[in-house]
């Protein structure tokens, strides 16, 4: 299975046309998760255009014009869902069945909001035996996904990793840096994630990013795909 996640940067504006291009380069992939997407006139070419691609099952968080959310592409049916547990971050969270997966697609909160949004995960991931946690994380670790110790919430992330929920990416490179997003002042943090049950571990084929969409200005963030042989 071929899962792949890219934040679009506030719904798209302008770049709309490079972001479906971008898409085209993921038509292979099984399941995309598209964070802060916004269900506006771009959202729906966005979606039209996923269709086109055979991307027919479809699932968006929330349907204010205004608000990012996550939109869920599936070329198979998948049951999708929010979780009004997360109160006032319900619309960040895409919960996803599919193929025996329990699939959260994510859009984290800012600072030291992500904490609750960590709290959730523990609670829901604790146990689970085929869990995916992917999107924008909002949070690395220090030192090892920034330069320095500026992210919020890194213990919690560390936490999560070392209780049930692995980094699939650390598993597959063990220490190699890779940036997903840079500042304006041009300094890189790895942010993009995906986290897979422990017992996932021993079917991740692949884990990697592609620079190409945040160097080539479609968004300022990397696209980031994962394969398990499910």
């Amino acid at each position: 299975m071929k899962i792949s996640t890219w934040n679009i940067r506030h719904g798209g504006g302008s770049r709309i046309d490079a972001i479906k291009a971008e898409i085209d380069n993921l038509r292979s992939e099984d399941l995309l998760v598209i964070t802060e997407f916004r269900s506006n006139k771009n959202g729906r070419s966005i979606r039209n255009h996923l269709t086109s691609l055979e991307f027919n099952h479809q699932f968006v968080t929330v349907e204010d014009e205004r608000t990012n959310g996550v939109l869920i592409a599936s070329k198979e049916p998948v049951s999708c869902s929010i979780d009004n547990a997360l109160a006032e971050h319900a619309h960040r969270v895409a919960i996803v069945l599919c193929k025996g997966l329990k699939l959260f697609g994510c859009y984290f909160p800012q600072q030291k909001e992500k904490q609750k949004v960590f709290d959730y995960f523990v609670s829901q991931c604790t146990g689970l035996e085929s869990a995916v946690i992917t999107g924008d994380i909002n949070t690395g670790l220090h030192y090892a996904d920034e330069q320095g110790a500026s992210f919020y919430c890194a213990a919690a992330l560390k936490a999560l990793q070392e209780n049930g929920m692995p980094d699939a990416f650390r598993h597959l490179h063990n220490t190699a840096r890779e940036f997903t997003w840079f500042s304006n002042a041009g300094n890189g943090f790895r942010i993009d994630h995906f986290m897979v049950s422990t017992n996932l571990l021993s079917v991740v084929k692949s884990c990697h990013y592609n620079h190409g969409p945040r160097i080539e200005k479609a968004s300022d963030h990397s696209t980031m795909s994962l394969e398990l042989n499910l």
